[in-house]
């Protein structure tokens, strides 16, 4: 079964509404009353107009609830997307958590987890990849983020 795949906006909507803690039901219980009163106070990015993201998913189809219950992944996620979604899922930031060289994200520390989770989510278009030794158990490894390059052939 393929997972749902989401536009930037609305995967965003979702990425910040989960920085709250609160539980899925609560979440999607939110979206459907467009009333996000609840976690205003508790999510990353207070100034997200929610409504109007809640209003691209139902113009273009995105499947928000599926996707908060079941997992998701971007449709396409440009380097600045990267970025916000390192914040918002792993509250990673850039020159504090890792750098930047190019289109490469470089000196990320993630553990496997982390990067099962990260590749989910980004794996249509970028590939994250350890920099180091393969470590025992939980261990964080050093990883970058590239971006795949596709043959014109293989469109």
């Amino acid at each position: 079964m393929s997972k749902v795949k989401l536009s930037i906006p609305v995967a965003f909507l979702i990425e910040n509404l989960c920085t709250s803690g609160e539980p899925k039901d609560v979440i999607i219980e939110c979206i459907k009353k467009q009333d996000f009163t609840p976690l205003l106070d508790k999510v990353k990015e207070k100034t997200m107009d929610f409504k109007e993201r809640c209003q691209t998913a139902e113009d273009i189809g995105d499947e928000w609830e599926e996707a908060i219950l079941s997992g998701y992944e971007f449709k396409f996620l440009h380097i600045n997307g990267l970025k916000r979604l390192l914040y918002f899922r792993l509250d990673r930031a850039l020159d504090r958590d890792y750098e930047q060289d190019g289109i490469t994200l470089k000196n990320l520390y993630l553990d496997p987890i982390e990067i099962d989770t990260l590749q989910g989510l980004i794996g249509r278009q970028w590939q994250v990849i350890a920099e180091d030794n393969e470590a025992a158990g939980n261990v964080q490894r050093r990883v970058s983020i590239k971006l795949l390059y596709r043959n014109e052939d293989d469109s």
